[in-house]
């Protein structure tokens, strides 16, 4: 077996399951309990709340945990605006997560645009400037693209949203950017940013939200009042410990494969395009992550190719595209593909418990397996 969708999700490291077998059978004691080993349960959660505040360069107060991503974005969008009213910029490319909590703003009375991405994914600077204007309150643009692992330059970007407009909030949706990439809040000038689990190796149902201090969080989900009235609910104690300790271990582990991965992504472009027609690498080396490898493939369904790929033992991704329905061409139709290519836009994705060559195995497999369906089309 080969598994080459790990922008979807990661296998879980072993360290990571033996923490979440620790506390869900051993120390699996609500938190807010008063007894002793309740409140170990509870210092577990702030050893875990510090070391994945110190991997985002921020204080411990300015996490919040979270069920996943999708839930740290939709906290990052709707809770967080004190006006009724005002410009909210997004990336015309971003996650659902984010892209449908713009809609929802836009439903509730906020002036919703979309700044344009170039053929890669990066959000265009040049037209988000001219998009800033005064009564902008915020801005949010993903760290690295999830369907081609672009990545923005958040830097440059906090800097035009402080010099047009001072008072509007940064969002940065850092889901795929966590564990590959050196982040420090600070000095991206950052007000919020998003981060899962389960794309480095911890479990799913765990997420976290950073929110600098002079931000002020609105409820979500009402209760007892853990994470600071934010986000009522009981702890995912094993979750969020398991969370921790992948935050620590991915980082070194993916260190040591990054020259490799240059390597092997390298090559395996280079034989897609010697051994087949009409694709388009969206992928783009040097503005891209080496673990993203995303193309489309004119007249071929991604969803097909998943099918037959998954029969030989190859696991691969698509693009947005998959879906016939003409809502879910948002992704292809901003990058600006032509039509013949929506439907095939495919993403291999690798991590560091991908084995050296899977990456250019996949791709073989891919294009043998394009060139059959390329045939039966033609009968």
């Amino acid at each position: 077996m080969i598994y080459l969708d790990n922008a979807a999700t990661t296998r879980m490291y072993e360290e990571c399951a033996d923490t979440v077998d620790k506390y869900n059978r051993e120390l699996y004691f609500n938190p807010s309990a008063r007894y002793r080993l309740a409140l170990k349960a509870e210092e577990a959660i702030k050893e875990a709340r510090s070391a994945i505040a110190d991997k985002l360069g921020a204080d411990e107060g300015e996490i919040y945990f979270t069920a996943s991503g999708s839930e740290a974005d939709n906290i990052a969008l709707l809770c967080s605006l004190r006006r009724k009213s005002g410009r909210v910029i997004v990336g015309a490319a971003e996650h659902s997560a984010v892209y449908q909590c713009a809609c929802e703003l836009e439903r509730r009375g906020y002036e919703v645009v979309f700044a344009p991405v170039t053929r890669c994914g990066t959000v265009d600077t040049a037209a988000l400037a001219s998009l800033l204007t005064e009564n902008t309150v915020l801005v949010s643009v993903m760290h690295v693209c999830n369907e081609t692992g672009a990545v923005n330059d958040l830097k440059a970007i906090s800097s035009l949203v402080r010099k047009k407009c001072p008072k509007a909030l940064v969002h940065s949706d850092g889901v795929q950017a966590f564990g590959k990439l050196p982040i420090n809040v600070r000095a991206l000038d950052v007000d919020m940013y998003s981060i899962s689990g389960h794309k480095i190796h911890a479990p799913k149902g765990v997420g976290a939200l950073y929110a600098k201090k002079s931000v002020h969080l609105s409820p979500f989900v009402f209760g007892g009042g853990q994470e600071k009235g934010v986000r009522s609910a009981t702890e995912n104690v094993a979750g969020i410990c398991a969370f921790a300790r992948a935050a620590k271990l991915v980082y070194p582990r993916n260190k040591m494969r990054e020259e490799e991965w240059e390597k092997e992504r390298l090559a395996a472009e280079e034989y897609l395009k010697n051994n087949m027609d009409d694709i388009v690498i969206l992928s783009e080396r040097g503005k891209c992550l080496s673990t993203f490898l995303t193309l489309a493939v004119k007249g071929i369904r991604g969803e097909v190719m998943v099918h037959v790929l998954d029969e030989r033992g190859i696991m691969i991704g698509t693009g947005s595209a998959c879906s016939s329905h003409s809502s879910n061409k948002r992704i292809p139709q901003v990058l600006g593909l032509d039509k013949e290519y929506w439907d095939g836009m495919i993403r291999l994705t690798i991590s560091d418990m991908n084995s050296s060559g899977d990456l250019l195995e996949g791709c073989k497999a891919l294009v043998q397996a394009a060139e059959e369906e390329r045939r039966y089309i033609k009968k």
